[in-house]
């Protein structure tokens, strides 16, 4: 009786080791993981929303007070030939937004080590009309993205300009 016992003990004894090395590994396995960057996630896409909205409502320095929305209204209805024209260049809407788009994102993006990319289309996301940074690349599949449309009017029709920033990670 005595030696059935002592072997019971001993086979809990085993089994409590066991599952205290088991545990270990656990516990090692859990903290060797990196933590989820939810913070990381949550900035670009704060950064994207914010950067496209304050974008959109900026006003033109040189191009009658327009706001850049009202600019790319303008431009939408017909990137070939818009129909305001700004400063003493004779620069259409498209070009003139373009190039404030280019000026505020190098100073601000570009100077914070951020990629982006920055598309104003109308149907197809794949033509844009405006499309930066220069020289044109794309972000990786890992991205945070803000999309605005627009309402313009083309004729009778009233179509959807889109202007999207992507945030590349």
């Amino acid at each position: 009786m005595k030696k059935k016992s002592q072997t019971e003990i001993m086979g809990l004894a085993i089994i409590i080791i066991l599952i205290i090395i088991g545990t270990t590994f656990v516990i090692r396995f859990i903290m060797s993981k990196e933590p989820a960057d939810y913070k990381k996630d949550f900035t670009h896409s704060e950064l994207a929303i914010n950067m496209i909205n304050t974008f959109l409502e900026t006003t033109s320095a040189s191009c009658k007070k327009l706001s850049m929305t009202e600019l790319l209204q303008d431009c939408g209805q017909n990137p070939d030939d818009p129909s305001i024209k700004c400063t003493a260049s004779d620069t259409g809407s498209c070009s003139y937004v373009e190039q404030e788009a280019e000026k505020i994102f190098k100073e601000t993006l570009e100077k914070w080590g951020t990629d982006y990319v920055f598309k104003v289309f109308l149907d197809d996301e794949d033509s844009p009309i405006i499309f930066l940074p220069k020289p044109v690349k794309e972000c990786p599949d890992n991205k945070k993205s803000k999309l605005f449309p627009i309402p313009i009017t083309i004729g009778s029709n009233t179509e959807i300009l889109s202007v999207k920033l992507d945030i590349c990670e």
